[in-house]
């Protein structure tokens, strides 16, 4: 008998006596509804979507009562991440990154997560579910466990189990947004060579890509030969589930993250552009919160520094600070925002050579 099986549509009512809710498409709308559909005793599964059947929803607009009733009708939600390992990656090559892509997707079926977002790096993971805390946990541990196994072939499983998870629960709307933008923005910031919506590995491009069905929809998995399973699962166990998909051997994303779900929290593409890219303070509190360093632009740097003007001098702009409030605010812009001396330069308008004589140890030598 199969391991995996499609979870029923009867019962309209989770373990703790609300609604759980599912996609649905009108079918000439192309707008996102919710129905009670998925039974109390199987979590919600992000391949049960219209998405896994090819069929591409068109989240264009929610109003902002729709969105806040998605929240409170929905839940629990939770941003379960890994502190970055010291001194090593845990995932060294493009290859391991697949490869933790298809254990990823394992996971998700394995144990009913609904995963809103997803961002895998070479040395820290970030996932914001859906979902009971224990369920949470249970993904979590499965994914950990088959990489573990993986990496041990080359003596490195303990890299694996020490990437220890955190969970932070997610208490509102607005958390709720800030928490899947900071998971997409991820990449983007922890590395140069990346935008948010073209690192491979993280959900970040799609959320309101209208190119999505453009690109190609792979192959079903259990359509393959039980070697070519055991092969993609790098283990005995040949079974998948029949929703689960891959294109050159790797599985696709949109199989098993619920984006169209994550979607249904923004009331349309331009606020989630918006937040991604605007909400500079709301990202910086999330990387204190979780010990990451805090890494921005110019355009980001310079938000900060308005903000700061209007909110903490009382100014319009930073040539209008007093040389005492132009030094705390340099300061503040190094100490608490981990700014360079020339971003500094850039955006204060200061002499380079002032800020390097502030702080000779990041001067240019």
């Amino acid at each position: 008998m199969p391991k995996y099986s499609i979870p029923s549509t009867k019962s309209a009512k989770n373990v703790d006596g609300g609604p759980v809710f599912t996609e649905s498409v009108e079918k000439h709308s192309h707008i996102l509804t919710f129905q009670p559909m998925i039974s109390a005793k199987k979590p919600y599964i992000a391949g049960d979507n219209p998405m896994s059947a090819g069929v591409m929803i068109r989240n264009t607009n929610n109003s902002a009562l729709e969105c806040e009733r998605h929240f409170l009708e929905g839940g629990p939600f939770f941003h379960l991440y890994t502190k970055p390992v010291e001194n090593d990656l845990i995932l060294r090559t493009k290859e391991e990154l697949d490869i933790a892509l298809t254990f990823l997707a394992l996971a998700v079926f394995a144990t009913g997560c609904r995963l809103l977002a997803f961002a895998l790096m070479n040395n820290h993971f970030h996932f914001v579910i859906e979902g009971a805390e224990d369920v949470c946990l249970a993904f979590y541990r499965d994914f950990q466990k088959r990489l573990a196994r993986y990496l041990s072939k080359e003596r490195r499983s303990g890299l694996a189990m020490a990437a220890e998870p955190a969970l932070t629960p997610i208490n509102s709307l607005k958390q709720l947004r800030d928490e899947i933008i900071y998971v997409a923005r991820n990449p983007f910031v922890d590395r140069t060579d990346v935008n948010p919506f073209s690192y491979k590995w993280c959900s970040g491009y799609l959320y309101f890509n209208g190119m999505l069905d453009m690109m190609p929809s792979g192959e079903q998995v259990c359509d393959w030969s039980v070697a070519r399973r055991r092969a993609f699962k790098h283990e005995r166990e040949a079974d998948v589930d029949p929703r689960l998909r891959a294109l050159d051997g790797v599985a696709l994303p949109t199989c098993f993250t619920d984006y169209q779900r994550a979607m249904a929290f923004f009331e349309n593409a331009r606020q989630f552009t918006n937040w991604m890219m605007k909400n500079v303070e709301s990202q910086l509190d999330i990387a204190r919160r979780l010990g990451e360093r805090i890494i921005l632009d110019d355009t980001e740097l310079w938000q900060v520094v308005m903000n700061l003007c209007k909110k903490t001098y009382f100014v319009s702009s930073p040539r209008e600070l007093t040389a005492d409030n132009r030094t705390r605010m340099i300061k503040a812009l190094k100490y608490d925002y981990n700014a360079s001396n020339a971003q500094i330069a850039r955006c204060l308008g200061v002499a380079r050579n002032v800020i390097d004589q502030m702080f000779p140890l990041s001067a240019r030598h």
